[in-house]
């Protein structure tokens, strides 16, 4: 990452100064109950960053603080327009958090590195093992293209496709071989409709520490009943994810 500038960006969401629906100031009013004021919100997200921070080691890029009132949703994605990736860091489980996580991923067009709960670099400083999530769509496609530093970087990548072996999204397959990643193949077939968990199961299964994969959003209340592959991968997903719709 030499040479690579680093932001790290935290929204505060103040009820008393966004511009939202009544509805939704009044939401954030009553929520802080819960998770305590946009200021508390945002001293504690600062302090965990200042200790973060002065553990980094050596040859690590230099990470700069900015706190922004707004929406989540509209500052990621202005603030996005001008990055090349985008991380979040899924430490706790709040609307800030899982607004920040689908604005990233379904409003900015740029990838996304989710870094789940409890996850730790452990002194590492890039993955060697990388596993792809093979799809036959445009969203995929869009994953590897986006990963392809990442990728190239990689001591081994391992092509992951949960299907048959003449399925049609192996034809992915040439993109790697165009972006200069060699790469194994893994074929499993399908074993229940929970194809997120499976993915992420087969990527640990191979010995990856990271998995790529396309972001797949379908209709919004078909998604709340019955959940949808990506919320599949995030809530079965304890390694990192690069993400991208």
């Amino acid at each position: 990452m030499g040479g690579a500038s680093v932001e790290a960006l935290n929204v505060i969401v103040d009820p008393e100064h966004i511009v939202a629906s009544s509805e939704e100031i009044e939401f954030q009013r009553l929520r802080e109950r819960d998770e305590g004021t946009a200021q508390a919100r945002g001293d504690a997200a600062h302090a965990a960053f200042v200790a973060w921070n002065a553990g980094a080691g050596e040859g690590m890029p230099r990470v700069d603080w900015r706190s922004i009132v707004g929406t989540e949703e509209a500052v990621v994605t202005r603030e996005a327009a001008t990055a090349d990736a985008l991380i979040v860091i899924a430490r706790e489980r709040t609307m800030d958090t899982a607004d920040a996580l689908h604005a990233a991923i379904f409003s900015t067009d740029k990838p996304a590195l989710i870094v789940p709960p409890g996850w730790r670099a452990n002194g590492r400083t890039r993955f060697a093992h990388m596993a792809v999530g093979l799809s036959d769509s445009d969203n995929a496609r869009h994953a590897i293209e986006a990963a392809a530093p990442w990728l190239r970087m990689a001591e081994r990548v391992t092509a992951i496709r949960i299907g048959a072996a003449d399925d049609p999204a192996l034809q992915l397959e040439p993109l790697l071989d165009s972006i200069c990643v060699r790469h194994e193949r893994h074929i499993v077939p399908r074993l229940d409709d929970n194809l997120g968990a499976q993915l992420v199961a087969e990527a640990k299964a191979v010995g990856a520490d990271l998995l790529v994969t396309g972001a797949y959003r379908h209709n919004q209340l078909i998604e709340w009943l019955l959940g949808g592959t990506t919320r599949h991968i995030l809530a079965a997903a304890d390694m990192p994810l690069l993400m991208a719709h």
